[in-house]
């Protein structure tokens, strides 16, 4: 299959693929319908991040069970003649312990290989202790890929709390529903600027279900070609990615700090126009 624009080999790093899981595919079928869509539209490898949140309810096993459903899910899409490869992860809600859960394997890394971490914040506000969280992940060894800031309220109204965070060793990752406007003009807005000021880096679908939250990184590709130019694009969605499921160093440009767009109105002597 040929694809427009020549997306091929993207690696989607944030999906809700696992079936009952949580608030993603509900059945195998809306599994198997996420993974076809993503293998069509250019997509090669899949990482499951189901959500985790360690401060609520016990997750007891929680890695185990997420491997053993990536493992079978894997299975059961090649008995169906797809290709596409599932990678197991976690979705996790930023916590002040969560070095502690990585080294006593609680936590599940993106792709398994014991580095990058997706980490989640809450949606109205960045809780004070995630810079302190971000910068001894960091020191220890591991990367936090903070999932979806343009999501974020306080985010959106102040865009360089992605530069402090990208500063202490994080990386960025914006929804692709986000770059097509699911979520709204603002949003996408926000969205751009972090690509543009590399205080995001990486593109993923967040896929939820097979139609309102398809698992495609191709139309959001092709919007990210007219904010940050197609090698970037393609770095954004095949590259770093690809990097992090294979748990090796990803080198990004420095990033730079937001700058508001202010418009100003004139006034004429006598009156205003």
């Amino acid at each position: 299959m040929k694809l427009e624009g020549g997306l091929k080999g993207a690696v989607d790093v944030h999906t809700h693929i696992l079936p009952g899981m949580d608030d993603g595919a509900q059945s195998i079928e809306d599994a198997r319908a996420m993974a076809r869509t993503a293998e069509e539209s250019g997509t090669q490898v899949i990482v499951a991040t189901p959500h985790v949140d360690f401060a609520g309810a016990k997750q007891a096993r929680a890695a185990e069970i997420v491997r053993s459903s990536a493992d079978a899910l894997q299975s059961a899409l090649a008995s169906w003649g797809l290709s596409i490869r599932i990678l197991p992860g976690m979705e996790i809600a930023i916590d002040p312990h969560l070095l502690d859960l990585l080294r006593n394997g609680e936590a599940l890394t993106i792709g398994d290989t014991g580095k990058f971490i997706l980490v989640e914040l809450p949606f109205q506000q960045v809780p004070a202790y995630t810079e302190s969280v971000v910068f001894s992940l960091s020191s220890a060894g591991y990367i936090p890929v903070i999932a979806h800031p343009e999501r974020c309220v306080e985010i959106e109204r102040e865009p360089n709390l992605m530069y402090q965070l990208v500063r202490a060793g994080a990386i960025g990752q914006v929804n692709a529903g986000s770059l097509t406007g699911a979520f709204g003009r603002s949003t996408r807005r926000v969205a751009e600027a972090l690509l543009r000021y590399r205080l995001a880096h990486v593109i993923a679908s967040d896929g939820h279900s097979p139609t309102s939250r398809p698992c495609r990184l191709d139309q959001a590709f092709h919007t990210a070609l007219q904010v940050m130019g197609r090698d970037a694009a393609l770095r954004a969605v095949r590259d770093i990615p690809g990097a992090i499921v294979r748990g090796e160093t990803v080198r990004l440009e420095d990033p730079e700090r937001h700058v508001s767009r202010r418009w100003f109105m004139f006034w004429s002597v006598g009156g205003h126009r």
